[in-house]
């Protein structure tokens, strides 16, 4: 495979720290969350139930906001031997796959005072990536395997869950099976973490955790991020660091999962997702190399998530664990460094 990396030199060296955090999550939280009920579960099975025609209808989006409009819905639990039904809201979301998918990725928006009646926290909206298009549903397996690397890596990550997804359509009285993972709201992450949502320019980050992000970036093949604009990338003030720190999601177009929609921007100097490029923005690369050796270090752990993943065929196994070889035969370079 022939990879070109790419330098960016930033005008400036991002040392210093700015802007003042946002936290407008309540700190006087209920202690478990209803994504902390499923997360716990060993093999949940959760049932939405509704109009789900929705989802697949174009235009729309609520004319006040320009936002995605949302839909009543029901969503049991299947945990252990309990069952719990909960009513919600649903919507649409993405971009690509909103286009393409025979099921788009879903918002699922509780209420607060129905979650305090099951006596969950009031952390209320979560993100479900459903299968997509049912040929294509093993891409879900590997988009959450990304996740699970770099939640090993580093706690500074979205927690995601791996569930059994039943699909009970109203409009249509179809009933289908498919797996799916919830990811963690984003003020969640925050209490989680003891940090608080940042929400403003970034003129600073924490050196360490945005090398690490970098770089774990560059094993996924991914470039579909962007530290100017936000793009698929929230960012947090922890109370311990003097900077934010840079939460990434959304890894369907990276190289290691190898959608068919995927491609890079056309901004980009490569010309598709197999081929990495090294989005950097600093002086020197030496700020890498103790990150580069920590990834080595748990290189064999990586790999074994990838392997240990049920479901995922062993061609698909082979292919990922193949890419990730080639990331550790650049990081083990030196000339990688220079």
């Amino acid at each position: 495979m022939h990879l070109r990396f790419l330098l960016y030199i930033a005008a400036t060296a991002i040392l210093s720290y700015g802007c003042k955090p946002d936290k407008s999550q309540a700190d006087n939280v209920l202690e478990q969350s209803i994504f902390d009920y499923i997360y716990d579960a060993e093999d949940p099975t959760l049932t939405l139930s509704g109009d789900l025609s929705h989802l697949l209808e174009m235009g729309t989006l609520e004319a006040e906001t320009g936002k995605e409009r949302y839909y009543d819905a029901s969503l049991s639990i299947a945990h252990g031997g309990d069952t719990k039904s909960i009513s919600t809201r649903i919507a649409k979301r993405g971009v690509t796959r909103k286009r393409i998918c025979d099921l788009p990725p879903i918002k699922l928006k509780f209420k607060k005072d129905t979650l305090a009646i099951h006596e969950f926290s009031e952390f209320n909206t979560y993100k479900l990536v459903t299968h997509c298009i049912e040929s294509l549903e093993e891409l879900v397996l590997c988009e959450l395997i990304v996740y699970q690397l770099y939640n090993h890596m580093t706690d500074n990550s979205f927690r995601v869950k791996r569930v059994n997804m039943i699909y009970e359509d109203s409009s249509t009285e179809d009933i289908s099976e498919h797996v799916g993972f919830l990811i963690e709201e984003d003020q969640e992450l925050a209490h989680r973490l003891d940090a608080a949502l940042y929400e403003g320019d970034i003129k600073s980050l924490d050196r360490k955790q945005y090398a690490e992000m970098v770089i774990f970036q560059y094993m996924i093949g991914n470039t579909d991020w962007n530290l100017t604009n936000g793009h698929n990338m929230k960012w947090i003030q922890q109370s311990t660091l003097p900077s934010p720190t840079p939460i990434p999601y959304d890894f369907d177009f990276s190289g290691l999962v190898n959608a068919p929609h995927a491609s890079p921007h056309p901004s980009i100097p490569i010309e598709n997702v197999r081929e990495r490029l090294l989005q950097w923005r600093g002086k020197t690369k030496d700020e890498l190399k103790e990150v580069g050796e920590k990834f080595i270090r748990e290189k064999e752990y990586l790999l074994t998530i990838i392997n240990d993943t049920q479901g995922l065929s062993p061609s698909r196994k082979t292919d990922m664990i193949a890419f990730l070889e080639g990331f550790y035969t650049d990081i083990d370079s030196e000339e990688f460094y220079q």
